[in-house]
């Protein structure tokens, strides 16, 4: 064939034939040659029809072409850079992209006919089951349609970001596709590889990438990266185009690909936020709702067998952690299984050893898609990823992190920082998660990149941290002389951690306990006390104080015991209710004071007992109890432990109906805690005087002298709400509620009722809710055609009182049971 009829894809053609003669994939052409992929796959195309002299040559040498066959491979090359493919020659003086003499862009000709500009539609296929993105795809077309129409202060840039998995490039392109008609330049596409492990594309590539897609021949097309950015700027400014950048790496590699026009939207997906790029607009993608989930697995599998299947489906989208990628894989493997019941895959899915194999198909994986992301991380941010796998609750600090990781918090914390931009950590103000399928591949990191006994010293140094700083934090509400080497302030700072950090210092204390640390087990359990005190409804008591007697016990040391039984009595009656349970501790600590002699514990056994006679209506006894308690504690010289005891004393005389009695008690207990000589923190000061406020607003109330004892209700429950003792503040709006109730305010006191419902609801109290629930019944059924509401109230009630056994229990259900038969 003559050279002049040669056809212009002939090079590709031969260059294809040759690579695919040798077993070479398009990448690995690449990159023995040192081109791009893109560059390989266009000039097989045709699409490349003048590749340049270095690159023939390098393409020659990854083919290994030698002697003639070189020499006709370098010919075909030269054949197609002949002059029918060139563009007329600029006018004298004028230079072209290249040349030494350069020009502004702006006054660069541009080397081919605009009137016959190519129209680039590069936007990849949509998925057609995208699922849970309609709130930010009318934010996009929103977003487009200011930018169209020339909206001034309008963001031409919009980043999509997020997690690994979460859907980005999924939503760019189902976006793309339904902004592309307002787009009438066209659009462009670009995978910039930014989490690929043979590192992201180089700007000036995907440039000269982005100008061949606007019809710029290859031959035109600048060398240096800088003329390359300042052409397709020129070309963009007055072109409506939409510019699709998937997978960025960094700002510095999304800024020269951004278009100039006004009338130009680019849209990047990235794990990063870019918070570089200045005007732009960062949208977050979350985590699929389970509604979402649903619909996409439906989309897939089919409506149908995930309506035969709903509890299933439900459970199998939470095990994918609600992240797209793994509902997308899960419904992938159904869809190719259809002998598979929803239920079987979660059962696959149920074993954490397995769940990232078994959210594998085909191409697609989870676990592939996390491990780009952790082999770009330094060392010190791998070893923090694998490590803080080891952290037992849902989210954590960075001191907490610096322990398991055997490193300094700064370092910690700069970690995470890098964990968070890599997108494999996610952040909730100054403390970090794992999603639940990130922290499954981090464990998986641990054990094969870490040696057992390695592992073993990080989980100890972890556990050991957690049990001296919960230490810590409990003994800032002892009194002052126990609060040394503290690393808080006060004791709001204390409770403040220990609420943060209660599901892992927790799960440390039942490892210990495990582990056989008996004496750490003792210690923290021993010096939370005051703490609970303040924060009763807060945490499992009756667990962690059962914890602590199987430790004292184990250890020894029935001091420790005796010590501990007491709290654990007080835990199952205040806490869970269980009366019975509590006085069967007590009446073990009574015992075991008695026989080492140790008459605080005796005294304190005495004066928790004496609280649980009241409930149960052994007044009298309970005095006794109070009583004998004062006595012990007066002989021994605490103040604090005698006051506690005349207060309980005075609610048995209350009992009693000696209420007179019982408000002279209480006066001189609150005037013992005003004078500032318990001992106690501050909160606990405070706990405790409003704990007797409410006492004495009892016995104002058994007076009659309703107003007085609102006003006491009041109080307690400012300073109860104030100190964060939610149960107790619940307490003080009931009885605020009761006492307006007495006084004929009934919507006021319908009012506080349920608002004090709505906290006992929310520390899951069903004694305390069946009182409230009673009394709303008792203030609806006063009302005109309001007895539909009052039993329904009443049923709710009895309801609540389940399986709860105590005499004022029986009382009510009884009382329940006999208003419901008779309405």
């Amino acid at each position: 064939m003559p050279k002049s009829q040669v056809r212009r894809d002939q090079f590709g053609g031969v260059l294809r034939t040759l690579r695919l003669e040798r077993r070479l994939t398009q990448e690995e052409l690449a990159e023995a040659a040192g081109a791009s992929v893109r560059g390989i796959r266009e000039m097989e195309r045709g699409r490349v029809r003048s590749p340049q002299r270095r690159t023939v040559a390098l393409l020659a040498d990854a083919l290994r072409l030698a002697g003639a066959d070189r020499d006709r491979f370098v010919a075909l090359a030269r054949v197609e850079r002949q002059p029918h493919d060139r563009a007329p020659v600029p006018d004298e003086g004028v230079a072209v992209p290249g040349d030494r003499a350069e020009v502004p862009h702006d006054r660069v000709p541009t080397p081919y006919d605009r009137s016959t500009a190519v129209v680039p539609g590069e936007l990849p296929a949509a998925v057609p089951d995208l699922a849970g993105r309609a709130e930010i795809l009318e934010r996009l077309s929103a977003l487009a349609a200011d930018v169209t129409a020339g909206q001034p202060d309008t963001a031409s840039v919009v980043v999509l970001h997020g997690p690994p998995g979460i859907g980005k490039t999924s939503l760019a392109v189902a976006a793309g596709h339904r902004l592309s008609p307002a787009f009438a330049g066209g659009q462009l596409f670009v995978d910039l590889q930014g989490a690929s492990p043979d590192g992201p594309v180089d700007p000036g590539e995907a440039l000269a990438g982005l100008l061949r897609s606007l019809g710029v021949p290859d031959s035109w097309v600048p060398v240096s990266p800088a003329e390359r950015g300042g052409l397709f700027r020129t070309l963009t400014r007055d072109r409506p185009l939409l510019v699709v950048l998937d997978n960025a790496a960094s700002e510095a590699q999304v800024r020269p690909l951004l278009p100039a026009g006004r009338g130009c939207l680019a849209l990047v997906t990235c794990r990063r936020p870019l918070t570089g790029l200045a005007g732009a607009v960062r949208l977050p993608l979350d985590l699929l709702d389970p509604a979402a989930g649903r619909l996409l697995l439906a989309a897939i599998v089919g409506a149908d067998r995930i309506a035969a299947e709903p509890a299933a489906a439900d459970q199998l989208v939470k095990l994918c952690g609600r992240l797209p990628l793994a509902v997308r894989i899960a419904g992938n493997r159904l869809a190719s299984r259809p002998q598979w019941s929803v239920g079987w895959l979660v059962d696959l899915l149920r074993d954490q050893r397995r769940r990232l194999t078994v959210l594998t198909a085909g191409d697609l994986g989870v676990r592939s898609a996390f491990e780009v992301s952790y082999r770009q991380l330094d060392p010190m941010a791998a070893r923090v990823f694998r490590r803080a796998s080891l952290i037992p609750g849902t989210d954590f600090e960075p001191a907490l992190v610096a322990a398991v990781a055997g490193t300094g918090e700064e370092t910690a914390a700069a970690a995470l920082e890098e964990l968070v931009e890599a997108g494999v950590l996610l952040t909730l103000g100054d403390r970090y998660q794992f999603h639940d399928l990130v922290r499954l591949y981090a464990q998986e990191r641990l054990d094969a990149e870490e040696q057992q006994a390695f592992r073993a010293e990080a989980h100890d140094q972890m556990v050991g941290w957690l049990l001296r700083r919960t230490r810590q934090a409990g003994l800032m509400f002892e009194p002052a002389a126990a609060r040394v080497d503290s690393p808080f302030d006060d004791d709001r700072a204390a409770a403040y951690w220990l609420d943060r950090e209660s599901g892992n210092w927790l799960a440390a204390l039942r490892d210990a306990a495990r582990r056989g640390r008996h004496a750490e087990v003792v210690a923290v359990t021993r010096a939370l006390h005051w703490y609970s005190d303040a924060n009763s409804h807060r945490h499992s008591w009756d667990e962690i104080f059962s914890l602590g007697v199987a430790a004292a016990r184990a250890a020894g040391s029935p001091r420790d015991e005796a010590v501990l039984l007491n709290f654990l009595g007080w835990a199952r009656y205040f806490c869970r209710d269980r009366n019975t349970d509590g006085l069967a501790a007590l009446d073990r600590a009574l015992e075991l004071a008695q026989r080492i002699g140790d008459r605080r514990e005796e005294a304190w056994a005495l004066t928790y007992s004496a609280a649980i006679l009241i409930r149960i209506g052994s007044g009298e006894a309970a005095v006794d109890h109070c009583l004998r308690a004062v006595g012990l504690f007066r002989e021994i010289g605490y103040a604090l432990g005698e006051h506690s005891a005349a207060g309980v004393q005075g609610g048995a005389l209350a009992a009693l109906g000696r209420f007179a009695e019982a408000a002279d008690l209480h006066r001189a207990v609150l005037a013992f805690y005003s004078r500032g000589s318990s001992g106690l923190s501050r909160t606990g000061v405070a706990v405790a005087r409003a704990g007797t406020m409410m006492s004495l607003g009892a016995d104002l109330a058994g007076m009659g002298r309703w107003r007085a004892a609102a006003d006491e209700y009041a109080r307690a429950r400012r300073v109860f709400h104030r100190c964060g003792a939610t149960f107790s503040e619940a307490n003080a709006i009931h009885r605020y509620g009761l006492a307006l109730q007495a006084l004929g305010e009934v919507d006021a006191a319908a009012e506080a009722l349920r608002a004090a419902l709505a906290l006992y609801a929310a520390l899951c109290c069903p004694w305390w809710e069946a009182q409230t629930l009673s009394a709303l019944a008792a203030l609806a059924g006063s009302g005109p055609g309001r007895a539909a509401d009052a039993r329904l109230l009443r049923q709710r009630a009895l309801d609540r009182c389940g399986e709860l056994d105590a005499p004022e229990v029986r009382t009510l259900r009884a009382s329940l049971r006999r208003e419901l038969a008779e309405s």
